[in-house]
């Protein structure tokens, strides 16, 4: 017991931003669940607090313990509901997707037909207003009718 309180008093800034770096990097081994982010957080906090060199190992390990579980809170609260949120309302609807994109006149518009680049693939488009669009032209994707786009001028 005695060789662990004498570990523990002799740790340093740079034992926690080891500590920090290892938690971090198990935290990218499991896939990014965040569980290990927070206390990595709260060590490398630590260890930024040991730089003033106030702090004994009890204040250390308290702080530590304070501050991993605000920031589990926290990221549980706040976080991760933002990372689950994403974009899966669209998920598998590439039309619903695509509305609103922006995209540029490839092939010049004749009786307000041509083709547009969108993101790397082009598509048939129809001007929503069957204007003549030139070629260079930025627009904006109003909605699919099946594989043609409906657009607008940008």
């Amino acid at each position: 017991m005695a060789e662990l309180i004498d570990f523990l008093q002799a740790m340093t800034i740079w034992h926690w931003m080891a500590f920090a770096g290892i938690l971090l990097l198990f935290e990218l081994l499991t896939g990014g669940t965040t569980f290990l982010l927070w206390p990595a957080a709260a060590a490398f906090l630590v260890g930024l607090l040991n730089l003033f060199g106030f702090m004994n190992w009890q204040a250390d390990f308290t702080v530590f313990a304070v501050l991993t579980a605000v920031l589990i809170w926290l990221g549980q609260v706040y976080v991760r509901p933002r990372m689950k949120k994403g974009d899966k309302e669209h998920l598998n609807k590439r039309a619903a997707r695509m509305i609103g994109q922006v995209g540029e006149v490839t092939a010049e518009f004749k009786n307000g037909r041509g083709r547009v680049n969108l993101d790397d693939t082009r598509w048939s488009a129809i001007s929503a207003d069957d204007s003549n669009l030139a070629i260079g032209s930025k627009i904006i994707v109003e909605k699919l009718d099946g594989v043609t786009v409906i657009v607008k001028l940008a």
